[in-house]
């Protein structure tokens, strides 16, 4: 009698299946982020950047009303995420860490801590 389902075969899967969630949680996370920024102009919007492996450690400024494009280019990145390598969800805008401490009627409670406890329980 053999195998029906090969273990090799079933261990892939896996690996297929955790790298497809995890990506998909990385998604989550940065669409929360752009969602939770406040906007005035953009500029703070179109800051987040999502790189693999290392930091981002150059501030490129730019603008984003909507949030679409760098939602897209940061879901670009993701797709090419590994489980088990580092993700780098970041800002350097120079006053990200105002905004991120409630210096913002329209994000007084901060964007990444609300972005991140909210994606860390729905996947409890």
């Amino acid at each position: 009698m053999g195998w029906k389902n090969k273990p090799t075969n079933f261990a892939l899967s896996v690996l297929r299946d955790v790298d497809t969630h995890h990506k998909k949680i990385i998604g989550e996370v940065i669409q929360q982020v752009i969602i939770r920024s406040p906007v005035m102009d953009g500029e703070f919007r179109a800051s987040h950047k999502v790189t693999l492996a290392s930091p981002q450690t150059t501030y490129e400024k730019g603008f984003d009303l909507s949030g679409g494009t760098t939602l897209a280019e940061g879901l670009k990145v993701a797709s090419t995420a590994k489980i088990g390598g580092l993700v780098y969800i970041q800002t350097l805008s120079p006053y990200g860490d105002k905004l991120e401490n409630g210096h913002s009627m329209q994000a007084p409670n901060g964007v990444y801590a609300l972005s991140f406890q909210l994606i860390a329980s729905k996947y409890k």
